[in-house]
């Protein structure tokens, strides 16, 4: 990759193909201690640097552009168009290096309420607010919407800067600062500085800077700690390099030669080289701009609004739980099951608002609700999005994402989908958990995935489950499993009545096996939960494990009182047989009183059961006795002869070789016997007698 091609601060790139420029794009032009449970690790880079994000909105022509240049020395409008127009159309970034080693990068958006889904776009991620409001014009509608778009993106910190105060007196300047802290009071901004600033002499240049650095101090930036992410907004292919994407990284951080998944699709590829700001390098986090060369991949397989995740990270899902805010001053409302578009990064999407906790005549305030997506879509817990109408460039609606969560809401889950996420808001593991175990009943909670599905952070999680551990309220099935252990104890009940019942109705029966207990119980059990409630019931003595079942202690296996009789007659036929095995279909047309063929069945199921007959592969069937009569005739021919053939069963055992072949079978199965040459010798004995 060539130094300064995918940076470069000169050039302007407008779409797939386009040359050069990454620097004066914003994010988001297009679509789209002892650790119990490991998570994650994050990547250690060797770079200390912070990389902030400064974004600059405020009504079309109020000077975001001048303020940018003054600060920086670069002209974002770059594209001949915006030259021609005067107006930003889509979002520059101007990298800003500060001396304390922080790099910054202002993100300069559009203005004009046409261009709304560049503004947002390039708002998304911002970590420090400037919202410019030109003294001559004062608050217009678009200064209020992307404040909206600002608090809504949950920015924390930031300014006002006043435009244009060499070109209006002091009174003007007066009544617009009155504006602004009319305008900002229950904001964010409220009671932050509001800076006198002229783009033509430098006033207030000085003082910006300094509030700037001050607050870019106080910021931590973008979380390190989680696998990495980076939304795409450009695409573009070079000659001899391939295709690069470019964006900035939400967390974790990357190096030269790491494995990428892109989101939707899954598809794998390799970082084959990086570079920011018109430099190469090998790493970066969180928080940087940066261009990617992707290994393998063409211009058909990859689109903007796609995300580029580590391997097995963020998967994309249908659906989410979140909170929207529908603020009263915007003055409309949102019914349930409205279709709506929504903002996700630097995706755009077709979604519908499903209300969980909210009336249906009241839709304003703070509400909880599932929006459900079109097509999937890569979405992370604590992630922000914006709402608007399908049909309208205005900002309605706004909040962040609490979970991510197949479950569909309906009438009969709403009540428990709300208490749990109102716990998860309130930061109430043990709540939380009750309501969804209450939901999900025998289904153990899978802290790992919790880790990435909630807002919640792996430590909280930790401190929560090593808490219940060691108040034995909870307990562990495996590495990243636990159930409480009042579900434990309501699932091995159950699993007690199910076995009493099951030997109580069926006296016959053999030991019960762990997926019939499962199938029978209600509500479902994970299997998982059942061997475990299944192994503590084995070690109580009252239970015991047999034939990879579970049957009580005292349990003794009998006959039904139905089959009494039909037993009887069958033994004692079974015994004049001798060693001539016999069929249950042959015992029901001789027998000299009348039974059912299931009958027979079941009772020679019961004899097998207890040992007492053998059943051949032929369906026939054999006494106990008969069979060691059977080994003891054909050891004393072996003996004799050396080996036992099958020609040999009508002068030895008296029946044809049609009767013999499965008898001779079941002896090698009980490793009486072994096959040599055509005939059988004893195995594992001194009667062996092949050389």
């Amino acid at each position: 990759m060539r130094s300064g091609l995918l940076l470069n601060e000169n050039d302007r790139g407008k779409g797939a193909g386009a040359p050069g420029g990454l620097q004066n794009r914003a994010p988001g032009l297009q679509n789209q201690e002892e650790v119990r449970f490991p998570l994650p690790l994050p990547l250690k880079l060797k770079s200390a640097m912070k990389h902030l994000t400064i974004g600059v909105a405020g009504h079309v022509d109020h000077g975001k552009t001048s303020f940018v240049r003054q600060l920086t020395g670069i002209d974002t409008d770059r594209h001949p168009e915006e030259k021609r127009r005067g107006l930003s159309l889509e979002a520059g970034i101007a990298g800003w290096p500060r001396p304390d080693g922080t790099m910054a990068a202002f993100v300069d958006v559009p203005g004009h309420r046409d261009f709304l889904k560049n503004t947002i776009r390039g708002l998304q991620g911002v970590d420090i607010a400037v919202l410019m409001v030109a003294a001559d014009d004062g608050v217009m509608p678009q200064t209020r919407e992307h404040l909206d778009i600002l608090t809504f993106f949950q920015v924390s910190n930031g300014i006002v800067v006043l435009s244009k105060a060499d070109c209006v007196d002091s009174e003007t300047l007066e009544l617009a600062e009155l504006e602004i802290m009319e305008l900002t009071a229950g904001t964010f901004l409220e009671g932050k500085p509001v800076i006198r600033f002229s783009a033509i002499n430098g006033g207030g240049r000085e003082e910006v800077i300094a509030i700037l650095d001050q607050a870019m101090a106080q910021c931590s930036g973008k979380p390190l700690n989680k696998p990495f992410r980076l939304w795409i907004d450009q695409i573009r292919s070079f000659s001899g390099i391939g295709t690069v994407v470019s964006g900035t990284i939400l967390s974790g951080g990357i190096r030269v030669n790491d494995e990428l998944h892109i989101q939707p699709g899954g598809i794998s590829t390799r970082v084959r080289s990086l570079e920011q700001h018109g430099r190469k390098i090998d790493e970066a986090a969180a928080g940087q701009r940066i261009g990617i060369n992707l290994h393998r991949i063409g211009m058909d397989d990859i689109c903007r609004g796609m995300c580029l995740a580590a391997p097995g990270q963020y998967p994309p899902v249908s659906r989410f739980n979140a909170v929207i805010q529908i603020p009263p001053h915007i003055g409309e409302r949102i019914k349930n099951r409205q279709k709506v578009k929504l903002y996700l990064g630097v995706s755009v999407h077709a979604a519908t608002v499903k209300f969980i906790d909210s009336p249906r005549d009241e839709t304003a305030g703070r509400r909880l609700v599932q929006m459900q997506l079109k097509k999937p879509a890569v979405v992370a817990a604590g992630d922000h999005y914006l709402v608007t109408p399908l049909n309208r460039n205005a900002i309605i609606a706004g909040g962040n994402v609490l979970e991510l969560n197949g479950e569909k809401v309906r009438e009969a889950n709403k009540a428990r989908i709300s208490g749990r996420l109102m716990a998860l808001q309130a930061d109430d593991p043990a709540a939380y958990f009750a309501q969804f175990c209450q939901l999900h009943p025998g289904t153990p909670i899978d802290v790992n995935s919790l880790a990435t599905q909630t807002i919640w952070p792996p430590k909280r999680i930790e401190e929560y489950v090593a808490s219940g551990l060691m108040a034995k309220t909870l307990v562990e099935l495996s590495a990243g499993k636990i159930v409480r252990v009042s579900d434990l104890e309501i699932f091995s009940r159950n699993f007690s009545d199910i076995l009493r019942a099951a030997f109580q109705t069926k006296p016959d029966r053999e030991p019960m096996q762990v997926l019939e207990i499962m199938h029978q119980c209600r509500p479902s059990c994970d299997e998982q939960l059942a061997l475990m409630i299944v192994e503590n019931l084995c070690r109580q003595e009252h239970w015991l494990k047999e034939k990879g079942g579970i049957r009580p202690a005292d349990f003794k296996q009998r006959l039904p009182k139905d089959l009494v009789r039909v037993a009887a007659l069958l033994q004692r036929y079974a015994e004049d047989q001798g060693v001539r095995p016999f069929s249950a279909g042959y015992f029901v047309k001789t027998a000299t009183e009348s039974f059912t063929m299931r009958q027979v069945e079941r009772s020679l199921d019961f004899f097998c059961k207890t040992g007492e007959m053998i059943r051949l592969k032929n369906g026939r069937y054999l006494t106990r006795a008969a069979i060691a009569e059977i080994k003891k005739k054909v050891g004393s021919w072996i003996v004799e002869k050396g080996e036992f053939c099958l020609r040999d069963c009508k002068e030895a055992l008296d029946f044809n070789r049609g009767i013999g072949l499965p008898v001779l079978e079941y002896l090698d199965q009980l490793g009486f016997t072994i096959k040599h040459g055509e005939g059988r010798i004893v195995a594992n004995s001194n009667l062996n007698l092949a050389q």
